[in-house]
């Protein structure tokens, strides 16, 4: 039993530096590079944009060839070591830029492929090697929570570090620094302490992915969920996207970005045994649906935050930090759950092509309306320099608070009706 729970200690430990790398990535680098480096909005946006459409491309291959072939490593594992120097190098690269001027876009072109086509090569087989920790269904929920509980903690971390440091340059380096000796530690930890399942696949070249995308052509429920959590995802990347922007411009306490960042993340491992205790005794989809609902409630009190109104930002980020460790844990339980009844059904273990395109979704709809976000500001004349209208901060307002409350509508009445088995 201690070994077991070591392998998910230290499985669930690599989502901490996935999280230094995440996060950054969609909240604090645009605002870098736009504020800082003078990239504009649009170059931001439109690189956003391409850069998922790579992701398209990777994810579900690396995720086929996860399925497919077998490695004295592990066959999952594998994958984790080949996109660790890729990973490292364009982490660095990108925030540790120092750059402006007119090569500033070329270089942030050039970096954020780079991380996106190491991120590819990590993500699809991580996730499939916690899907294949466990088969039973309350043992998946524990494993997921665990990663995302390290994955709240390498966000808050991230925060902390940002709060902590002089100005977005310095804070950026030093959360690659924390990158490059974390990211090879846990992966390397992993090869020794994470045992693979030895069950082999049968899964037969290109076919493979035919036949899954035949799956979810017919399945209802399939279809319903990866709908939902596309919108669901997209609905999270607004506010995240956005969040430096409106703490600086519509609160006015730029002072204040990394701090009240702190306060909503760790709300949100508060609410990590909350929402493991809750699940002993409510299904997972209705136990997300009511953390959707309870995020939709609060995000409507943005609409009364006005300049240095700290104390009811405090407040909303409190309360939505609490649905967050949710959110993020039981889309990925549900998944698992999913892909033990399609093993029953094809006798095949496709959990890395599937969790492929979870990812795929997941970040093509934070990238998405990350950059709707970004391409959005650059339409109403936002200037991430300062000095905006009043009627451009009400704009910025509706898309922080009302676009996640109109996307999260989709995901609440589908989940709601989402027939759940346990296994």
């Amino acid at each position: 039993m201690k070994n077991i729970r070591l392998s998910y200690f230290i499985y669930a430990l690599n989502a901490l530096p996935l999280a230094l790398i995440v996060f950054p990535l969609f909240v604090f680098v645009g605002e870098h590079y736009s504020s800082s480096l003078g990239v504009s909005l649009l170059g931001i946006g439109i690189i956003f944009l391409c850069v998922r459409l790579l992701d398209g491309f990777l994810d579900p291959l690396v995720g086929l060839l996860s399925d497919k072939f077998n490695f004295s490593m592990g066959r999952r594992k594998f994958w984790l070591v080949i996109s660790l120097p890729i990973t490292t190098l364009s982490v660095w690269g990108l925030f540790a830029a120092d750059v402006s001027g007119q090569f500033s876009i070329q270089y942030f072109s050039v970096n954020i492929v780079l991380l996106t086509i190491g991120l590819s090569l990590f993500g699809p087989p991580y996730y499939s090697l916690g899907a294949e920790l466990s088969k039973e269904y309350l043992e998946r929920s524990k494993i997921a929570f665990l990663r995302e509980g390290f994955f709240l903690l390498g966000t808050i971390s991230s925060a902390l570090i940002y709060a902590l440091s002089d100005g977005s340059t310095e804070a950026l380096k030093n959360i690659a620094i924390a990158v490059i000796i974390l990211h090879p530690i846990s992966i390397f930890l992993s090869l020794f302490f994470v045992k693979e399942s030895s069950e082999k696949n049968n899964i037969e070249g290109y076919i493979g992915f035919i036949n899954i995308f035949e799956t979810i052509i017919t399945e209802r429920r399939v279809q319903k969920f990866l709908l939902s959590q596309f919108f669901n995802s997209a609905a999270n990347g607004i506010p995240g996207a956005l969040f430096a922007f409106f703490v600086i411009h519509r609160l006015g306490r730029e002072d204040l970005v990394g701090p009240l960042m702190l306060v909503y993340l760790i709300s949100g491992v508060i609410g990590v045994p909350i929402w493991i205790f809750l699940g002993r005794f409510i299904l997972k989809t209705r136990l997300w649906c009511f953390s959707i609902c309870f995020s939709i409630l609060i995000f409507f009190l943005v609409f009364f935050v006005g300049n240095n109104d700290v104390f009811l930002f405090i407040v909303i980020c409190i309360l939505t930090g609490l649905s967050v460790s949710a959110d993020m844990a039981l889309p990925t339980s549900i998944q698992a759950d999913l892909l033990d009844e399609d093993l029953k059904k094809t006798g095949s273990n496709r959990s890395g092509a599937f969790f492929s395109i979870l990812s795929v979704i997941n970040k093509t709809s934070a990238a998405v309306s990350g950059a709707f976000v970004l391409l959005f500001l650059y339409r109403v004349d936002f200037d991430p320099m300062g000095n905006n209208k009043e009627d451009t901060l009400f704009y910025l307002t509706c898309l922080y608070a009302l676009a996640p409350i109109i996307l999260k509508i989709l995901p609440l009445f589908t989940m709601w009706s989402f027939k759940e088995e346990k296994n």
